[in-house]
Parts: structure tokens; C-alpha cells; sequence
């Protein structure tokens, strides 16, 4: 059981191992520095704030935990629930108990026609024509909201929910004209602002978890936990995946499917982003472009702007320092305050790409104006008990997708070559 004393004590010593480290770097004053003793520095430096995030993730996780038992509890004992949002009603509730019975039960044959009609009365379940079965409302909220708490980029971009794929977006472009006249003067026809059209391209995620017969037969499990959890990892880890790199093809359209250009605003393609050269090879520089990357991205843009860059990416920016020997990067001295670059807050994102020649491993920018994340309702789920005799295997899968909208609203940092 994680404490809050425990999170404040890793905090602090988060905080003193770095200041710590800040100081051996302050004395490496001579011109060359061992490759080991840096990357030793690195090292120490990521494997601190890893430490801490994760610790401060599980205490988080442990209070939502706590939560959501309080509720159960309240929902089975008749009382009306604390928490706020929509809350299962008695046909959603008829529903995940008639699923769960068709999970463990493979030789009832009533199950699943006792599934089938909790469906008909739980209004919304419809399974669609994949076929399968639909996972109950309860279930499938608890699958998404998870995944929106794992998967760092479905917090961070704008996410739509739909029950169609036919979905486009209307982006504009801005560049409406305007004129100065006197009184009386004509008016002359004025340009109109630009639009364009971005729709998200789709694909089908899915978990394929498996389970030995004995093991549904004996149910000493939480088969429902195992169940959502095994979702849970394989649709976040995609998810962010393809948010950042998909190529389209069954799958989302991620932000560097279609590279960056150095092109500014206005004369790029449409759903392009824009690149800053880092100007040194293989390395991000000494951290002036990363001001630049700031001011590049317009002022609307700024003020809900934040990083992104993986864990390798923030060993390497923390330790860069101003003319003036000052770190361009501060820890949050607080628990759940984000460490902050240059004033605006860090996300860690093990999808973005490393540090390498051509890579674009740091952006910057507005998440939910320069992308759209677009999910079906309704999970399915398909038994299969045939392909691997002595297993049952749930075919799991959802339907997603997701573009580029507003490129404007986000700038990345490329490496030289």
C-alpha cells in the first residue's frame, strides 16, 4: 500500500538527488568529458524522476481503486452512488452479470441466449455487424476510461466519440482580408478565409487474451480484472503508438506519419506540421532552438501549449542551461505538479521518437487543437474455443482512428543529419 508520506519522501528525494547531480555537472569544467561518466549522469538522472512518477502514479491508482470499491459497495448495498457522471442502471447491471456467467460458463446453453437478451434490454449494447457479443456498458466505460489513463496522448489530444466512422472535420485555415476606408468610400471584396477537410482514417485494435479451461472451470481468478486489464495494455500501448507514428493503413494517420517540413504557416501542405532544425548533428543543441520552437508556435497556440518527448529525450534536455548558466528545466516541488522547460509542462511519451540523425524526438504545442482521436462506441467480443484446444480465447476489439486537424497548433524540433 502506497502512502502519501512515501510520495512526498520520493519527492524530496527526487529533488535532492538532482540538485545533487546539477552540481556534478556545474564541475565538469574541463573540455572533455568520458562518454561513460556522462551517460552514468544520464542514467542516474532518468532513473530518479522514473522512480518517482511511477511511485506517484501507484498512489493515485490505489486511491481510484479505493474509490471505485466505496461505490461498488454503495451500488450493491441499494444506496444512490457519490460519484458524479452517468451510473449503471438495473438493465446495464443485468447485463455484466449475464456477460460474466457466459465468460465462465462455456457448457450452460442458456448462457448465451440469457446474454443475448440482457442485450436487447441494456439500450446501447447493440454489437453492430462484426458479430460477437457486445461487452456491457459497465465493462466497456471501465476499458475506456482506463485506456484514456494509461494512454498519455488520449488525455492529451481532443477525442471524439462516434457511432459511425463517417466523420470530417472542418479546420480553418484563418487568412480572412480586411480594409481601411473613409466615410462614404467603397468597399472593395475583401480575401475569405481558408478551410480544409480532415478525416480521420480508421482501423480495428484488438486483444486476443487467452485462458486454460481449467482455469475458467476453477475461477480462482478475478476474471473480470484479468479481462480489462489485458485490453487495457494492448489498446493504450496502441493507441499512443499510433497517434504518433501510424502510417493509415487499417490504423489511425499519426502527426509524423506525413513528415514535418521546414515550411512556415501559411505555405505549408494542409495537415503538415512544421519543423525546426536543431543545427547541430545528431543532437539537440545547446537548447536555443528550443526558444525558438516556443515563438514559433503563434500566441493563440501557446498559452495551453505543453512538450512532448520520451524519457531517453528528457535525460538529455534536463541538464541544458541558458547564457547565463540557469537549467531550462525545473522539477515540480509539489505532488502532481508537472516539471516544467522553459514554463511549460513536460509530457512523457514513450511513443515519440529517440534522439538520432533525421528524427523529430521533441514537439511543442496545443494537443487538442492539432489532433483529433476519433473512437467508436461499443466493444465486442467473440469467444473462441476451437482454434487451441484446452484454451478459451476473447477476441476483443474496437473500432478508432484519428488525423491530423489543425497543423498549425504544433511544432516539432528535427535533428541534423
Amino acid at each position: 500500500m502506497t502512502t502519501l508520506a512515501e510520495v512526498k519522501q520520493a519527492l524530496d528525494d527526487k529533488l535532492s538527488i538532482v540538485d545533487t547531480l546539477r552540481q556534478e555537472h556545474n564541475e565538469l569544467k574541463t573540455d572533455y568529458v568520458s562518454k561513460d561518466s556522462y551517460a552514468k549522469l544520464e542514467s542516474l538522472v532518468t532513473d530518479v524522476s522514473k522512480k518517482f512518477s511511477d511511485l506517484e502514479a501507484e498512489y493515485q491508482k490505489e486511491l481510484k481503486e479505493a474509490k471505485d470499491l466505496a461505490e461498488e459497495a454503495s451500488l450493491k448495498a441499494g444506496r444512490k452512488s457519490t460519484a458524479t457522471g452517468d451510473e449503471p442502471d438495473e438493465a446495464s447491471i443485468e447485463h455484466k452479470t449475464a456477460f460474466m456467467a457466459y465468460l465462465r460458463d462455456r457448457t450452460n446453453p442458456t448462457a448465451l441466449a440469457d446474454l443475448k437478451s440482457a442485450e436487447e434490454k441494456a439500450l446501447g449494447s447493440a454489437t453492430g455487424s462484426g458479430g460477437g457479443v457486445a461487452i456491457p456498458t459497465v465493462i466497456d466505460m471501465e476499458i475506456m476510461r482506463k485506456t484514456s489513463d494509461e494512454s498519455v496522448m488520449s488525455s492529451l489530444v481532443r477525442t471524439v466519440e462516434l457511432g459511425t466512422s463517417d466523420y470530417k472535420q472542418l479546420v480553418n485555415k484563418g487568412g480572412q482580408g480586411y480594409g481601411w476606408v473613409g466615410a462614404g468610400d467603397v468597399r472593395a471584396k475583401t480575401d475569405n478565409f481558408e478551410v480544409y477537410e480532415s478525416e480521420p482514417t480508421m482501423g480495428t485494435i484488438y486483444a486476443y487474451p487467452e485462458f486454460q479451461e481449467e482455469q475458467l472451470d476453477d475461477v480462482f481468478f478475478n476474471l473480470e480484472t484479468e479481462l480489462t486489464d489485458n485490453v487495457l495494455e494492448a489498446f493504450a500501448n496502441g493507441t499512443d503508438v499510433g497517434i504518433i507514428g501510424g502510417d493509415g493503413v487499417k490504423k489511425m494517420t499519426g502527426m509524423l506519419a506525413t513528415a514535418p517540413v521546414a515550411d512556415d504557416d501559411g505555405s505549408r501542405a494542409d495537415m503538415v506540421y512544421q519543423f525546426l532544425a536543431s543545427g547541430v548533428a545528431n543532437t539537440i543543441g545547446d537548447g536555443d532552438q528550443l526558444v525558438n520552437l516556443i515563438y514559433k508556435l503563434r500566441k493563440k497556440y501557446r498559452k495551453n501549449a505543453s512538450w512532448m518527448m520520451n524519457d531517453l529525450t528528457t535525460a538529455k534536455v534536463r541538464v541544458l542551461k541558458d547564457g547565463d548558466g540557469r537549467f531550462l528545466w525545473a522539477d515540480g516541488l509539489a505532488v502532481g505538479q508537472p516539471d516544467r522547460l522553459l514554463g511549460y509542462s513536460v509530457n512523457s511519451v514513450d511513443a515519440m521518437p529517440d534522439i538520432a540523425a533525421n528524427s523529430t524526438p521533441i514537439g511543442f504545442g496545443d494537443w487538442k487543437k492539432s489532433y483529433t482521436l476519433v473512437n467508436r462506441h461499443g466493444t465486442r467480443i467473440t469467444k473462441d474455443e476451437i482454434t487451441k484446444p484446452g484454451w478459451v480465447k476473447w477476441h476483443i476489439r474496437q473500432r478508432k482512428g484519428g488525423n491530423v486537424t489543425d497543423d498549425d497548433a504544433a511544432k516539432f524540433l528535427k535533428i541534423a543529419a
